[in-house]
């Protein structure tokens, strides 16, 4: 399956860091069904309102310090890789990453314009295209939380790299992104060692 097919299944709005706390379906976040196989199959699930989250996380961002929004929100961009899909598609691009590489520089991804490699810092550039919404549906409030880009981003494209490149990324620093006011999202990430592309 590409990435772009993926993102659209699994996230409904793709690269962002929608998997956090399940899977969209029709606007409702519904529960795992694995979490417990014990449980009688008649009982319906509860339905989430996407805004209960949308508010818990504003909530967050507003009224905890620093270090507590840091560790939430990374924790939440982290969470995006765990879906199963989505670890196989970047396991299986280890395989070929000048392919991955190119495929975004031909401009076949849906979020992501260019992508660089400058061996001289050892570090990845990203150049987003041009958006007129942040892609994540935790954004999509009057007031949306502004650590989604200060540290579920970075959570997100930190353990993305780490596991596409086998390597420890050192920091990612986001360069420009719509929630901050820009035009599109980019972002830099600093490498522990070398590429071979």
């Amino acid at each position: 399956m590409d990435r772009k097919k993926f993102l659209k299944c699994a996230c409904g709005f793709g690269i962002s860091t929608c998997a956090g706390f399940g899977m969209f379906t029709n606007n409702i976040l519904l529960a795992d069904v694995t979490q417990n196989t014990q449980a009688d199959e008649e009982t319906p699930l509860v339905p989430v309102d996407t805004r209960q989250i949308q508010n818990v996380l504003s909530y967050i961002d507003s009224s905890m310090d620093e270090s507590v929004k840091k560790n939430i929100f990374e924790k939440l961009g982290a969470e995006h890789i765990t879906h199963e899909g989505f670890k196989n598609w970047i396991i299986e691009s280890r395989k070929d990453l000048k392919g991955y590489f190119d495929r975004i520089n031909s401009n076949k991804d849906t979020y992501w314009e260019k992508i660089e490699y400058d061996s001289d810092t050892s570090a990845i550039i990203i150049t987003g295209k041009p958006v007129n919404r942040c892609a994540c549906p935790y954004a999509q409030s009057e007031n949306p939380p502004l650590a989604l880009c200060h540290y579920c981003c970075v959570g997100f494209q930190k353990a993305m790299f780490e596991m596409l490149l086998e390597k420890p990324i050192i920091k990612v620093r986001i360069d420009e992104s719509y929630l901050l006011g820009g035009s599109r999202c980019s972002s830099t990430m600093y490498i522990d060692g070398t590429l071979q592309i």
